[in-house]
C-alpha cells in the first residue's frame, strides 16, 4: 500500500514493500475510478499526489490521477497512453514540482502522448490552490488554462538565466530551437520561430537558418543510427486501448442479439467514438426489429459512410462466445 496522513502527526507518508503484485512503478492512483471519465472527456490529469486527486475529484474533476509516492515511469505513460491521447500535467507550482513537470511531459511526449501543462502560481499544489481559491476557479483558471507543451518549455529554459546577457540570451534561443526542430507541423515551426523573433529583435530569416541546422543534424543523426541498426518494419499505428475495447464490444454485437442487449441496457450509446455510437444506435434498431444477426441485412439499412467501417468489425476474429467478465471488461 501507498498512504499519506491526512491530519497533523508524522510519517507524513508511510508505504508498505513492493510485492509480486504491487508495484507503485505501474499503478496510477485512482485509475480504476477516474477511466470512465477520462474516456468521457478524453483528456486525463495527471495530478501530483493522494491529495490533490482527492480536493479534485471533490470539485468534479473526476478525471484525475497520479502517481504512488514515484516519480512518472514509463509504464504510466504507456498506461495513459493506451487510454487517451491527451494528458494534462498539473504539479505543484514550486520549483521541484516545475522539474517534475518536464521530466514527466518528456515522458508522456515519448509515449506518443498529445501534452498540456497547467500551471499553479504562488508555489501552490493543486490541493492547496482548491481550498484557496474554490473549484471553479481552479477549472477556470488552471485547467481549462492549460499550456502547450512548447509554451512551457519556453518558460522552463528561462530558469537561471539572465537574458540581458549575451551568453544566456543565445544559449536560451538555442535550446528552444532545438526543441522546436522537434515539432512535426511547420505551422508551429513558424508560430514559435515569429515569437522569438519579435522578443528578441531577430531576423525570422536568421532564425529559419539556425532551425534547419538543428534539423539536418537530427536527420544525420537519425540515418547514422538506421545504418549501425537495420528499423525494424512499419507496423500499423496501434489504437488507444478503450477504442479496441469498444470495435471488439460491436463485433460481438453484429454476431449475438443477447450481447446487444446487454450492451443496450448497460451503457446505451455511452461510446466515445462518433461512428461507434451511430453503429451501435444501428444494431440496437436493427435487432428491436425482430432481425436475427446478419451483417449483409444490416449493411443494406446503413449510410455508406459507416459501411467500410461496420465491415471491417465484421471481419475481426473474435470467439462465438462472451464471458460476462470479458464483456464488462469491454464496457
Amino acid at each position: 500500500f501507498s498512504g499519506r496522513l491526512l491530519g497533523e502527526g508524522q510519517p507524513k507518508y508511510l508505504n508498505s514493500p513492493e510485492t509480486p503484485i504491487f508495484h507503485k512503478g505501474k499503478i496510477l492512483y485512482n485509475f480504476h475510478q477516474a477511466r470512465l471519465h477520462i474516456r468521457k472527456h478524453q483528456e486525463a490529469i495527471l495530478l501530483e499526489g493522494f491529495a490533490d486527486v482527492v480536493s479534485a475529484v471533490q470539485a468534479g474533476i473526476a478525471h484525475s490521477v497520479a502517481t504512488m509516492g514515484t516519480a512518472l515511469t514509463e509504464e504510466h505513460a504507456r498506461i495513459l497512453r493506451r487510454n487517451v491521447d491527451t494528458v494534462i500535467i498539473c504539479y505543484d507550482g514550486d520549483a521541484s514540482g516545475i522539474e517534475a513537470t518536464f521530466r514527466a511531459a518528456e515522458l508522456l511526449a515519448d509515449a506518443g502522448c498529445h501534452v498540456k501543462i497547467a500551471t499553479i502560481p504562488d508555489g501552490l499544489d493543486p490541493d492547496e490552490y482548491i481550498k484557496k481559491y474554490g473549484s471553479d476557479r481552479f477549472r477556470r483558471d488552471i485547467i481549462d488554462a492549460s499550456s502547450s507543451l512548447m509554451a512551457f518549455k519556453m518558460m522552463y529554459f528561462r530558469k537561471g538565466k539572465n537574458l540581458q546577457n549575451e551568453n544566456d540570451k543565445i544559449r536560451y534561443i538555442e535550446e528552444v530551437l532545438q526543441e522546436i526542430s522537434k515539432l512535426s507541423n511547420p505551422i508551429e515551426w513558424d508560430y514559435y520561430l515569429r515569437q522569438l523573433a519579435d522578443e528578441f529583435s531577430l531576423s525570422l530569416s536568421a532564425l529559419q537558418e539556425q532551425l534547419n541546422r538543428h534539423r539536418n543534424n537530427k536527420t544525420h543523426s537519425n540515418n547514422a543510427q538506421s545504418k549501425e541498426a537495420p528499423r525494424p518494419p512499419l507496423q500499423k499505428k496501434l489504437l488507444p486501448a478503450f477504442q479496441n475495447a469498444e470495435r471488439m464490444l460491436l463485433a460481438h454485437m453484429l454476431r449475438s442479439r443477447d450481447v446487444a442487449m446487454i450492451v443496450q441496457q448497460t451503457i446505451a450509446g455511452a461510446f466515445n467514438i462518433e461512428e461507434h455510437r451511430a453503429i451501435a444506435a444501428y444494431i440496437y434498431a436493427f435487432y428491436e426489429e425482430g432481425n436475427e444477426p446478419d451483417v449483409s441485412l444490416l449493411l443494406s439499412r446503413l449510410p455508406d459512410d459507416l459501411k467500410p467501417l461496420v465491415t471491417e468489425l465484421s471481419l475481426l476474429l473474435i470467439t462465438d462466445e462472451i464471458s460476462n467478465q470479458e464483456l464488462n471488461d469491454y464496457m
